[in-house]
């Protein structure tokens, strides 16, 4: 089927090798002294590994579908982009594991329902649950960078790390819509998935915010938990804040840059070139192969 690919002027999704000042050191409560928001940020970085090999196996299952030439070159940045990202979040866990933190723990619950969500659906209904869960991201991405007091306390040197995975998946943040919409997807499992999808992950983040808080005995400090869920789920939170995000994805037009964030990525790219190191290096993936896709809905 014929599929219109459409991208900003100026944006390109694009493998970038970054180094990052994070790697120095810093406190076990680097947002601004809060445990409550530091934990959060730290137990979401575990995410990553599983869930973004989750996103690339899905996306490079429908490869065979794909005629344009354009979005298979994305796709390979697409998934350049999600190895290396996956890469330096595992560089902030293990120094969050060396200070005590449970971040083994934090990803197994994240593994596992991905793992569970691998067997309990086909081909197709895997890259659709990966479009929710990359939408997601993008309105978790453009909140932080349209609300800078989400972020204005914490150590600079770990927020830079954060500042460029969510320019990069603005970047990309079509890329996987594409790929469903050009292999035949449709609206309707589109949209089913998405509220299971976007529970899960907040769900899971809740729970292992909530075991990381018990273990360090900060669990009552009341006014640092009720601040860090206001900032969170409160009148225009980081989360609550991306209602209008998950409303316009049941739109029968919706596309990923009807809502244009290349201003963002371009004052990322002015502010944050001295990260980006030169030479590349190769991203593997060591998944074993999805099964042939299944026929759309």
């Amino acid at each position: 089927m014929t599929h219109e690919f459409q991208r900003p002027d100026g944006i390109k999704v694009t493998y970038r090798r970054m180094q990052f000042d994070f790697e120095q050191g810093f406190d076990r409560y680097w947002h601004g002294g809060s445990p409550f928001m530091s934990l959060f940020w730290t137990q979401l970085s575990t995410a990553f590994q599983p869930g973004e090999q989750f996103f690339i196996d899905s996306a490079r299952a429908m490869k065979g579908e794909l005629k344009d030439p354009r979005l298979n070159e994305e796709l390979s940045e697409f998934c350049k982009q999600e190895g290396h990202h996956t890469a330096q979040h595992l560089k902030f866990d293990r120094m969050n594991a060396a200070m005590g933190i449970d971040v083994d723990g934090c990803r197994k619950r994240y593994t596992r329902a991905l793992d569970r969500t691998r067997k309990m659906v086909n081909p197709m209904e895997m890259l659709a649950v990966t479009c929710a869960l990359e939408h997601f991201t993008a309105g978790f991405a453009e909140r932080f960078f349209r609300s800078p007091e989400f972020s204005e306390r914490a150590d600079p040197k770990v927020t830079a790390l954060w500042a460029w995975h969510a320019a990069e998946e603005l970047e990309h943040k079509a890329t996987c819509h594409d790929v469903y919409k050009a292999a035949g997807g449709g609206w309707f499992k589109r949209v089913l998935v998405m509220p299971g999808a976007w529970f899960l992950i907040m769900m899971i983040s809740m729970v292992n915010t909530f075991a990381l808080l018990w273990k360090d005995k900060k669990l009552f400090q009341v006014k640092d938990v009720a601040k860090g869920l206001w900032s969170l789920f409160g009148w225009k939170g980081l989360v609550s804040g991306m209602l209008p995000a998950f409303l316009q994805y049941y739109r029968f037009d919706f596309h990923p840059w009807q809502g244009d964030n290349s201003g963002d990525i371009a004052r990322w790219k002015a502010e944050n070139s001295r990260y980006i190191q030169m030479k590349p290096v190769r991203v593997r993936s060591t998944s074993p192969a999805l099964p042939a896709p299944a026929s759309a809905a």
